[in-house]
């Protein structure tokens, strides 16, 4: 048995409760709007669901035990119609206003991100160019010292068959040093 004074204060809570979830529905409703048949906008909503009833129960526990009668039910479907009737098309304009602000936000991050990928792309580029032509200047220094390598082994080839035939000079033609 509930005492009168706790009942008053169950009426009133859910009376409030009612419209506070109605206030609360209709806003989630507005902001997950682009969810409509996405599974994200079931999960937002049970869990909408789980955490108010939460709450509901939190703040009902002090004042009747956890205890809800069905005529509290009603009380609580009339709070949220009467948010409906009469308070909806007060808050609509606000809830709109907050998901165009979120909208704007969001294009100046997408426009921001794009400049930024763009730049971030065009210096990947640069870098990539530099790169490219830092290794072609390796390489062609590379050729070059290898060739300059290979002149000297030539020269110093040369230098020895020359000195080779000083030394020990051929004879002409093996058919006239018979004769």
């Amino acid at each position: 048995m509930i005492l009168l004074p706790q009942q008053f204060q169950a009426l009133v809570y859910h009376f409030f409760s009612g419209w506070v979830f109605a206030l609360t529905w209709s806003g989630m409703n507005r902001l997950t709007w682009h969810f409509r048949r996405h599974v994200v906008r079931w999960v937002i909503e049970t869990l909408y669901f789980f955490v108010f009833v939460t709450l509901m129960y939190a703040g009902l526990l002090p004042i009747t035990g956890g205890q809800t009668q069905m005529y509290l039910i009603l009380v609580f479907v009339m709070g949220a119609a009467i948010y409906l009737k009469f308070y909806a098309m007060t808050f609509s304009p606000v809830f709109e206003g907050i998901v165009r602000w979120g909208v704007k936000q969001l294009t100046c991050l997408k426009t921001q991100k794009a400049k930024n990928q763009a730049v971030l792309k065009q210096h990947s580029e640069l870098r990539r160019k530099k790169k490219a032509e830092k290794l072609q200047l390796q390489k062609a220094k590379h050729q070059k010292k290898h060739q300059a390598k290979q002149a000297k082994k030539q020269l110093k080839k040369q230098k020895r068959q020359a000195k080779r035939k000083r030394k020990h000079p051929e004879p002409e033609d093996a058919s006239s040093a018979v004769l």
